[in-house]
């Protein structure tokens, strides 16, 4: 079976078209031509992106390109080289519609978060769809099905899934379903000139002895623009071994969007010690963008850095670095200088240049602007205290306890009146720190090793982990706390700032009692006070879940169903708002007269609408709509149609 080509017509003049603006615009197209692939949204008109393949996402590198759709849904997605369809994916989450082509190269080229599918295709999967009775589908065919010629029109471009505007997410990936870049397949529809930006660098420290500008942490430098490049002008100090992290972006021309840089170099003394190349990963290294980036600063400002070393715990294939993994460590006093070159998928080039002046030993006292009095956080291994003086010549009183009281010295004071203490977990992890004689409880709990399975137990909190769920070595805190105005309870595990590769198993053991438990579930609250149902398993008393992030946890009752808004009830079309505050929407059914009818979903307008299996017979009798949310809770709708 053969999908159905748009007119003729039309195609012989978009390919009239293309031949003659790939004739004209040699010149300023990107290097790696290679006309195998077509360009999938009107092949021979300039177009602009989105989005680039190894764009850093807040969980993820993306996998390839994000085509512009002029703002709107429909137009018509075309097969880029020849092929068979070999798998469609339905879902209102991720790429949403998606259609999935074997090349006879080897390479499947994917077509995300599209409206609809066309012809003997569409047709077919509705088909399934009805004989399943669910939206949700994931198909798989064998050459011969559903074969594809280059061109063929294989569907419509839309924003189903999680998309956040219309676009066509356009995937190309070798036989072993690694991405590739479809930059480097060569596109005339898009034009890019435009060097990569960099706005910001920081330098952290990477142990206990390091210094920047005779501080522990992490200092960020705002950077000054020279022509295409970029500039720090005055030296930087370091002391012991530092990391230099970068955040920059690349913009295609007449586009406003901030999209990847593939490669970044960083020398140091004419020296390569770093550089990355982000051609291909694997989808199951792509967590580890978490170490690649600064988790901290992602959570705290939205800002995504590059870190230009390799952080521990980061498994991603494609660096090269010198024997120190891009750390930096210098042993004489001296200057040295260090630049960064950052290439696009269409060679365009800008630097960063700066120097690091290397300082045996910090000092004692430093000047600095701002300071966080009384601080307490972690930074890797080491717990970072800072402390107003009693005065400017005696240090303030600090102690850990372990339980037993360690009294500290400052490693080095800030302006002569804020004493910065250092102290390393691994010499034991303490319970709470005394500042000044005001006591915080910080709640380090166990030491975690990362790479193997680890149980904790305790009298509120159990915590299962398997080898692969940590990046680092973790310092577990936990806390419970509970509101008795509110009859709620708290549960704090871990730190936020802290990144999990993959999921735990955590078992709470609540300290009042839930009646009808099966209407409680654990939800994770933000910041903000905002609640995201994780869910659960009761055992007795005792309710089990899992989750790949650390904060504070509670248990809600949800007893409210969802709401059904009925927006248009026709012989032709059923279109309802359906909607639920809690726990969340966990199925959604419809019938007529008796019959199960396919409702499609999307999530971010909360809408369901249907789709007929016989577009020619109209809906008649009783409708009935079922929504159940995610605790169990059941919503009806009922009317009829005559």
């Amino acid at each position: 079976m053969r999908l159905n080509k748009h007119l003729s017509f039309t195609l012989i003049l978009t390919l009239l078209t293309l031949a003659s603006y790939s004739q004209s615009n040699d010149a300023e197209y990107s290097p790696g031509k290679s006309g195998y692939y077509l360009f999938p949204i009107k092949p021979g008109y300039r177009n602009t992106l989105a989005g680039t393949m190894g764009e850093l996402r807040s969980n993820h590198f993306h996998t390839g390109i994000d085509i512009r759709t002029e703002s709107r849904t429909g137009l018509m997605v075309q097969a880029a080289a020849d092929g068979y369809v070999s798998r469609i994916a339905v879902s209102p989450y991720g790429y949403g519609n998606a259609v999935y082509i074997t090349h006879p190269n080897g390479h499947i080229s994917v077509y995300g978060h599209l409206e609809q599918f066309t012809g003997e295709l569409a047709d077919y999967i509705r088909q399934e769809q009805y004989r399943k009775q669910q939206f949700d589908i994931d198909l798989f065919f064998r050459k011969g099905q559903f074969d594809v010629k280059k061109g063929d029109t294989i569907a419509y471009s839309g924003n189903s899934g999680g998309s956040g505007g219309p676009h066509l997410h356009f995937d190309i990936r070798d036989r072993n379903n690694k991405p590739l870049n479809p930059l480097h397949y060569g596109f005339n529809e898009v034009l890019d000139q435009t060097p990569p930006v960099a706005e910001k660098l920081a330098i952290t420290t990477l142990n206990k002895n390091s210094r920047v500008n005779g501080q522990f942490g992490r200092e960020v430098f705002t950077l000054r623009r020279v022509g295409n490049d970029y500039v720090i002008d005055k030296p930087i100090e370091v002391t012991g071994e530092v990391g230099i992290e970068i955040y920059a972006y690349d913009k295609l021309d007449n586009a406003r969007f901030r999209c990847g840089i593939n490669e970044m170099v960083l020398d140091v003394d004419n020296n390569m010690v770093f550089k990355q190349d982000i051609t291909t990963f694997a989808f199951g290294e792509q967590r580890n963008i978490l170490k690649h980036m600064d988790y901290r600063e992602l959570r705290n400002t939205g800002e995504r850095y590059h870190k230009l070393f390799v952080d521990d715990g980061n498994e991603l294939q494609f660096y090269t670095t010198d024997a120190h993994k891009g750390r930096l460590h210098f042993n004489s006093l001296a200057e040295h200088p260090a630049k960064i070159l950052m290439t696009d998928s269409y060679g365009n080039q800008s630097q960063v240049t700066f120097s690091l002046k290397s300082l045996p030993s910090a000092p004692d006292d430093i000047k600095a602007y701002g300071h966080e009095a009384n601080g307490i956080y972690l930074k890797e291994n080491t717990l970072v205290i800072k402390a107003d003086l009693n005065n400017k010549e005696l240090p303030a009183a600090v102690s850990v306890y372990l339980p037993e009281e360690k009294d500290l010295t400052p490693d080095y004071t800030i302006n002569g009146n804020v004493g910065v203490y250092l102290w390393d977990m691994r010499d034991g992890l303490p319970f709470s720190v005394d500042i000044n004689g005001k006591n915080t409880e910080v709640n380090y709990k166990d030491m975690i090793p990362a790479g193997s399975s680890y149980k904790y137990y305790s009298e509120l909190i159990d915590i299962s982990f398997t080898q692969g769920d940590l990046f680092d070595t973790l310092y577990l805190q936990t806390d419970y706390q509970y509101d008795s105005v509110a009859n709620k309870e708290y549960f704090y595990i871990g730190d936020t700032d802290v990144p999990l590769r993959s999921y735990i198993g955590v078992t709470l053991k609540p300290q009042i009692p839930y009646k009808d438990a099966d209407k409680y579930a654990v939800y994770l609250l933000t910041e903000r006070g905002a609640a995201y149902y994780k869910g659960g398993d009761w055992n007795y008393d005792k309710i089990s879940f899992s989750t790949r992030d650390f904060g504070r946890f509670t248990i809600l009752k949800d007893v409210n169903p969802p709401t059904i808004n009925p927006i248009k009830v026709t012989r032709n079309e059923l279109r309802f708002k359906i909607y639920d505050d809690r726990a969340g929407i966990k199925e959604f059914k419809c019938w007529v007269d008796g019959s199960w009818v396919l409702m499609n979903y999307d999530y971010k307008t909360n809408l369901i609408w249907s789709e007929k299996l016989d577009p020619k017979k109209p809906f008649t009798g009783e409708v009935k709509v079922v929504v159940t949310d995610n605790s169990n809770n059941e919503k009806e709708y009922i009317t009829k149609i005559n």
